[in-house]
């Protein structure tokens, strides 16, 4: 199938569909709905980077090597109530083989969802980039700044993906960026159908986490009994690596909340100064000497102009160095999704062998009964087998994690320390020019002022 080859969003038409409908309610007789660029709730056409890297992802770029330009655009209230939700416009240029040069969908975050759950089954041991939390409380009020803060975060989900030297070249990628509304449900629909975890019955799932419950508890029992746990197995060099990733996430989540507290801070400190001018102002209209007065007048529009500053400053903090911060906390979450991964795979194995262990001693006293029926001796020996099995299918599973994870982590640890870099980088440039601007906004009241008190601008003289 050449996704986007029919309906509108996939031939690049003027009017996009809405949200893609349910599979039962699809109306090829429905009236369309109006142009999808004359109900955005805001313009979200980004800054250029400061940084000299590549556009695309938030404000701070995406690998330079990217085949892909993504942009997450337009948000769009639809629906109401309980039922209300978000749709974005997601649009994409590439040189990437296989794909349309260009392509123009619509997608909500359930669509950004399935990619990401989707991505994790397929590519174990892959980092999968994160996606913003979800709120219900902030999905009912629909705020602006939710609304820009998720498109943002989707934005930069998106961009990871596609930069990812292995899940850029996921069909599923691919059936996310270029498939028509209608083509995507019905896709959707299929690989929910392919799921067999999705396809269970909600007492099948029930019924299935009591067992792996009960296995896993058995697992610990004997683990304690045997004075051993799962971890000897494991790398020593990995192990030095997981802790020191459960540390990072606590020292960058302190790093990001007292970076909200100092976007807080400068809007607060903006929202000061421009009351402070204000009064100024307000005191100056009772003066009666014509210089004062002046002088106050003065005070009063440069406290204005650096409070435009302040919050001028608050709002790029915001995006430059509060929300990166953030996203590189839920990095850090995603890489510890992976080594839970690793670790059941892990978990799974020793409990597949325990298995084996136990079949081939049931097996052994069986064959040393006298008077055993050959039949229970065979269903045994196949009982064994069967184990065995499951044991190497439960070792190349985990072996298959180890092996992605290696590089895996490599290029985590190498590309966060440059972004990292990045960002204090601009964090930096940020605030000299804030201050430098600042500085020069007060500077240029000092000759009037001096003027008005009759010296000489301040010499000490």
């Amino acid at each position: 199938m050449e996704f986007g080859a029919a309906g509108p969003l996939g031939g690049g038409q003027d009017e996009p569909w809405g949200p893609a409908p349910a599979m039962d309610d699809l109306d090829l007789h429905d009236e369309p709905p109006p142009p999808y660029h004359s109900v955005v709730l805001q313009s979200t056409v980004e800054a250029p980077s400061t940084s000299g890297r590549q556009a695309g992802s938030g404000t701070y770029g995406v690998p330079a090597n990217s085949e892909f330009e993504i942009r997450v655009t337009d948000p769009v209230r639809q629906g109401e109530g309980v039922a209300a939700y978000v749709s974005y416009k997601v649009s994409t240029r590439t040189s990437a083989p296989g794909y349309r040069e260009s392509a123009e969908v619509i997608r909500r975050f359930r669509d950004f969802t399935w990619l990401q759950k989707r991505l994790r089954r397929e590519h174990k041991g892959v980092i999968v980039p994160a996606l913003p939390e979800k709120s219900v409380v902030e999905k009912y009020k629909m705020a602006g700044d939710f609304i820009e803060a998720r498109r943002a975060a989707l934005n930069v989900f998106i961009n990871r993906v596609a930069a990812h030297p292995i899940l850029r070249r996921s069909p599923d990628l691919q059936l996310f960026l270029e498939a028509s509304e209608t083509e995507f449900a019905i896709e959707m629909s299929r690989s929910q159908e392919e799921d067999p975890v999705a396809v269970q019955g909600a007492a099948k799932k029930t019924l299935t986490g009591a067992v792996t419950f009960l296995r896993e508890l058995g697992h610990t029992a004997s683990n304690l009994y045997h004075k051993r746990a799962d971890d000897e197995e494991e790398d020593a060099e990995y192990l030095k690596v997981r802790a020191y990733v459960f540390e990072l996430e606590r020292h960058l989540g302190e790093a990001h909340r007292q970076a909200a507290r100092l976007v807080r801070h400068q809007a607060e400190l903006g929202e000061s100064v421009r009351e402070f001018g204000a009064s100024m102002a307000s005191l100056g209209r009772y003066e009666e000497s014509g210089a004062v007065a002046n002088s106050f007048g003065q005070l009063g529009e440069r406290a204005e102009a650096v409070s435009r500053l302040f919050a001028a400053s608050s709002e790029g903090l915001a995006a430059s160095f509060e929300a990166p911060l953030k996203e590189f906390v839920r990095t850090v979450r995603a890489v510890k999704k992976v080594m839970a991964d690793r670790s059941g795979a892990l978990a799974a194995l020793q409990q597949a062998r325990g298995e084996v262990d136990a079949r081939r001693q049931r097996l052994a006293k069986l064959r040393g009964t006298p008077g055993i029926r050959e039949e229970r001796v065979a269903e045994a020996e196949r009982d064994l087998a069967d184990a065995q099995q499951k044991a190497e299918a439960s070792k190349a599973a985990y072996e298959a994690i180890v092996q992605q994870m290696g590089g895996e982590l490599e290029r985590f640890q190498r590309e966060r320390a440059q972004e990292m870099g990045y960002v204090l980088r601009d964090f930096a440039l940020a605030q000299a020019r804030v201050s430098g601007d600042t500085a020069r906004l007060w500077a240029s009241l000092v000759p009037g002022l001096a003027a008005a008190a009759g010296g000489d601008g301040g010499s000490g003289s």
